[in-house]
């Protein structure tokens, strides 16, 4: 994707370690809790076996996959978790992250505490992710209207990831209006 002799112009962003710590214990905290949840729950019947049912499902599900993702960040902490290039944006930032997304394909970027990425055409430059990263990504889209990422967790501060974005889009630019 990326020449190696252009990979020191690279924009990269790592994540704030503390936060991704204090993320895992909590991530950890419930889905340990799961059994106790289970012993301790009063109710009875049908109603006792859904919410054990719903209460296992959605901890495991959320909180088990949280527990996973950031322990895999803390573990390896060379792989920063966005790369913004001239060639595009490559989102590590989430547990279902989007993958390498080519500045052709971006419509539009909006940067506050969450970064939305618009993207033109949605099947079309989502089909190299596996299928549940991939429709995780289509139903982020259909519910909130773009590829996701918050930006609490990443070591800077917005004004920078909007320069970055803004220095990655201008670089491509200028090199696709000379090709």
């Amino acid at each position: 994707m990326v020449p190696s002799d252009q990979a020191s112009m690279d924009s990269e962003f790592y994540f704030r370690k503390g936060k991704m710590l204090i993320l895992c214990i909590g991530c950890f905290l419930f889905v340990a809790m799961t059994p106790l949840a289970i012993l301790l729950s009063t109710k009875s019947g049908i109603a006792g076996i859904l919410f054990q049912a719903v209460w296992v499902t959605a901890n495991l599900l959320f909180f088990g996959t949280g527990f996973i993702w950031t322990l895999r960040a803390l573990i390896s902490p060379k792989r920063p978790a966005l790369i913004i290039s001239e060639y595009g944006i490559t989102d590590y930032a989430s547990a279902f992250s989007a993958g390498f997304i080519p500045w052709g394909s971006v419509e539009s970027i909006t940067v506050g505490p969450v970064v939305t990425i618009t993207i033109k055409d949605l099947k079309t430059n989502l089909r190299h992710l596996p299928p549940v990263r991939r429709w995780f990504q289509t139903t982020n889209v259909a519910c909130f209207g773009g590829v996701m990422f918050s930006t609490t967790l990443l070591s800077t501060d917005i004004g920078a990831l909007e320069a970055a974005f803004k220095t990655g889009y201008e670089r491509w630019s200028a090199a696709s209006s000379d090709a």
